[in-house]
């Protein structure tokens, strides 16, 4: 083996013991409970810390302590939708709650509509599907009613409504 060749092969390796140092590192630096409970109830559409987004989304483990943590702080949640069909989900259950997608109008946006007879409304709905994650602040019930116009000039609530209708996406009433 001539000395170029010899040189690239040890540069490889040591690039390659680099890597598999760095991605030890990561996956030791997980966040603790304080980080996943301050990023679990902070507000939406507030600031984010990207290393727990990354660490949520890049490690099950983390992943799965969060979502235990949004669960326990949740007025209701569903893994997954219960859907009597095979299609796109319109309606579910979600504890107390009915959600419902009501079709777009000529000229209205879709509608999420979320009814129950609970004594404390949510404040804010979460949505995960795969490693995505949306919140969504949620105005005040009338008549034990919430509407929220999927706009799709609004990306959050447009990609909630997207998210909503997939039966594997995961809900969380805040």
């Amino acid at each position: 083996m001539s000395d170029e060749a010899r040189l690239l092969a040890e540069i490889h390796a040591a690039r390659a013991l680099m890597r598999a140092s760095d991605l030890a590192r990561d996956t030791s630096r997980r966040p603790g409970i304080a980080e996943l409970w301050v990023h679990a109830t902070r507000e939406p559409g507030g600031p984010v810390d990207l290393a727990v987004v990354r660490a949520i989304r890049g490690d099950p483990a983390t992943a799965r302590r969060y979502r235990a943590l949004l669960a326990g702080q949740a007025i209701a949640h569903a893994p997954l939708a219960a859907a009597a069909s095979d299609g796109a989900v319109a309606s579910r259950r979600v504890g107390p709650f009915t959600l419902e997608i009501l079709p777009a109008d000529d000229d209205a946006p879709p509608l999420l509509v979320l009814r129950s007879s609970a004594a404390r409304p949510p404040r804010a709905i979460e949505a995960m599907l795969g490693d995505e994650t949306v919140r969504l602040a949620l105005p005040p019930a009338i008549d034990g009613a919430i509407l929220v116009a999927l706009d799709p000039g609004v990306p959050e609530a447009a990609r909630v409504g997207e998210m909503l209708r997939d039966r594997a996406c995961a809900v969380f009433l805040l």
